[in-house]
């Protein structure tokens, strides 16, 4: 494991044009998002030089390119730094080998807290025992690890329901056995509970021609879903696994000049997605609030460091959002 560099880990880099980005979101948005830009300028003034007698918490996504990601370490950032304490952030950029080299460096830092989420919910395994061997508890957000008893708690979106919501208005909307296509990223459990939820309630009801592995970005998606159209002309939805992937898929139907024609859906709740929603590109998204996620896990982190017991699943609920409904969450911020 590499030690030994530069203190300030502060990696952010919310890149917010071309195309959008786990699988609770990986990758970026485009254009247009004021309030992520914002956020990511924020979190990179992050101080990683911690003050005497204070708490150091870490802080380690999937991705820095990605609103998602940045609305979450932003809201631990504010909650940290009105304690007194430091906020250090790493950028893995959806490197799983990278975020293990970088929670090296942060508990050789002496980090009093993790806060993380994997790029591979296996992978991760290495990182966590660094920790586990100094000691330090380990709040697992939004994407579970698969050893589960190396983290002190998860904290994590309900992703199964994201995905049922998400098949529920699919089918009130289509007819049996239309065909559809999956935007998957399957290394992410997050992801997995998502098209397991959706899988698991539609049964037969459509005929699922494509599952592809989108990674949840907006430019690996693309082209897959341009061949998905190309090789399906009667296709009838995509539901893709966060909404840089159905960004990705709604990019592909405008190519084609077909928008509208084939449903959308993604998951995430994102502001531009449901300024898509809004306008009709998208169809709806399985929601949850980044918001919540990110109080949430500091206010667990903070409640072991001072010994405390806590709940071993904290869930933060999702649901669905349309163009029946996206006014009331509105399209300038998260939910």
């Amino acid at each position: 494991m590499k030690f030994g560099k530069l203190a300030s880990l502060v990696l952010v880099s919310a890149v917010l044009a071309g195309s959008f980005a786990g699988c609770s979101g990986n990758n970026s948005v485009p254009a247009g998002s004021a309030a992520s830009q914002a956020a990511s300028e924020a979190v990179s003034q992050a101080d990683a030089v911690g003050k005497s007698g204070g708490k150091k918490i870490g802080f380690a996504p999937t991705t820095m390119n990605n609103p998602y990601w940045v609305c979450i370490a932003n809201t631990v950032k504010q909650q940290v730094e009105a304690k007194g304490d430091t906020f250090i952030s790493v950028d893995p950029q959806n490197d799983q080998s990278k975020m293990n080299d970088q929670i090296g460096d942060l508990v050789a830092q002496g980090i009093d807290a993790l806060l993380v989420a994997p790029v591979d919910s296996a992978g991760v395994k290495t990182a966590l025992e660094q920790c586990k061997q100094k000691n330090i508890p380990v709040v697992n957000f939004d994407t579970p690890v698969k050893d589960k008893d190396m983290v002190s708690t998860i904290v994590a979106s309900d992703n199964y329901n994201a995905g049922v919501v998400v098949a529920k208005d699919m089918m009130s909307k289509l007819p049996k056995g239309s065909k559809i296509a999956i935007m998957h990223s399957p290394v992410g459990q997050a992801c997995i509970d998502r098209v397991n939820g959706f899988k698991k309630t539609v049964g037969d009801y459509f005929d699922i021609v494509s599952t592809l592995d989108g990674k949840g970005d907006t430019g690996v998606t693309l082209p897959l879903a341009e061949d998905v159209i190309q090789s399906t002309p009667d296709l009838k939805a995509f539901f893709a696994v966060n909404d840089p992937s159905a960004i990705g898929c709604s990019q592909a139907l405008r190519a084609h000049n077909i928008t509208g024609k084939v449903l959308v859906y993604g998951v995430d709740g994102n502001p531009t997605v449901k300024a898509k929603i809004k306008d009709g590109s998208i169809t709806g998204t399985g929601a949850q609030s980044p918001k919540t996620m990110g109080k949430k896990s500091i206010e667990a982190a903070y409640d072991l460091i001072g010994g405390k017991t806590v709940e071993k699943t904290i869930t933060v609920q999702t649901f669905l959002i349309t163009k029946d409904n996206v006014d009331k969450y509105g399209v300038t911020d998260w939910q």
